[in-house]
């Protein structure tokens, strides 16, 4: 019977901690299943885990608006003229039309306009042996000259003429530069010269020697713009090669033993400046651009062309009262 009792209570004992067990099981099984951070933080190093957790990726920044380049092509490059300087002998370049500008790319050379000659630069090395350098010209008719320069001790060519090179052709020559000076562009000043050549008249002033005519068809003005429209003729059967032509303003009457007063009026624009050559026979239109002006009474503007190699030089007098007689242009 005690054996009996015993056994018995073994059991109940038995199933008391199965089923304390159980629900000690049962409460860990939850708190771990609950609580994945206490996982975390119980082994160290572990990663957390969110059964139903959604990560947000920050957005990539922007990328910066992409600025447009433009292609260059080959018709848009300009070509430059090679000279060599040195630092001994000075270098000359005769343009057609005076100079307004010039910019040295750096220090190794220096370069001016020749005293009393607009149209003359003289350059020379301001170093021995400075490395290669550029310059730009930019002439009155608005056209821009682009020269590459070297250092020779020895310069093998002083003088360079750029007044006999056909700019038409040259892509070192660049045409209708736009002068920041004028109160008009070149396009207004290219449209204006076409309509004087279509107004124009017969010759209001003309000089004629050795079958070469200079004749000037009128006078017109427009923004504070002189446009002397002239005709040259070549009756004989000998080229006429025109050096270039000349405005200045002089005086009337000279006393003897006085100097001659001169005052060089330089145009602005040249229309048809490539037309250089006058056939025989034959013969060319351009007009002449030049900045508003008046002269006193006592003296004249003369217009004068020189023959290129040749002695055949022509020229004419305007008076103040012609030049105040200009036309307005009528567009």
């Amino acid at each position: 019977m005690r054996t009996l009792t015993f056994l018995a209570t073994i059991g109940l004992v038995t199933l008391s901690l199965s089923a304390t067990a159980q629900k000690s099981s049962r409460r860990t099984h939850r708190t771990t299943t609950s609580s994945p951070s206490q996982i975390a933080s119980a082994i160290p190093g572990a990663p957390a885990y969110v059964g139903s957790a959604t990560y947000l990726t920050p957005p990539a920044p922007a990328s910066a608006s992409t600025q447009k380049i433009l292609v260059m092509h080959e018709q848009n490059y300009i070509g430059s003229y090679r000279m060599t300087v040195g630092f001994q002998k000075t270098t000359h370049l005769i343009f057609p039309y005076a100079v307004n500008y010039v910019d040295l790319g750096n220090g190794g050379i220096i370069a001016d306009k020749a005293r009393g000659a607009e149209n003359i630069v003289k350059v020379k090395a301001a170093q021995q042996g400075f490395p290669e350098t550029n310059m730009t010209v930019v002439t009155t008719d608005g056209r821009l000259y682009s020269f590459i320069v070297n250092y020779e001790a020895n310069p093998r060519v002083l003088s360079y003429n750029l007044a006999s090179t056909d700019v038409t052709t040259s892509s070192a020559v660049v045409p209708l530069a736009h002068l920041s000076n004028m109160g008009v562009t070149q396009s207004d000043l290219e449209e204006y010269s076409r309509l004087v050549l279509e107004k124009r008249k017969g010759p209001h002033v003309q000089e004629q020697k050795d079958n070469i005519t200079l004749a000037l068809q009128g006078m017109y003005t427009q923004d504070d713009v002189f446009f002397f429209p002239l005709h040259l003729a070549n009756s004989s059967n000998i080229g006429y090669d025109v050096d270039f032509i000349k405005f200045y303003i002089r005086d009337k009457k000279v006393a003897k033993r006085t100097a001659i007063q001169e005052s060089e009026v330089t145009p602005v624009f040249v229309y048809n400046a490539n037309k250089t050559t006058i056939p025989g026979p034959g013969n060319i239109d351009q007009v002449y651009a030049l900045r508003k002006f008046t002269i006193p009474d006592d003296k004249n503007l003369v217009v004068e062309m020189f023959e290129k190699g040749g002695g055949r030089q022509l020229s004419f007098v305007v008076t103040n009262s012609d030049i105040l007689k200009a036309r307005k242009l009528k567009k």
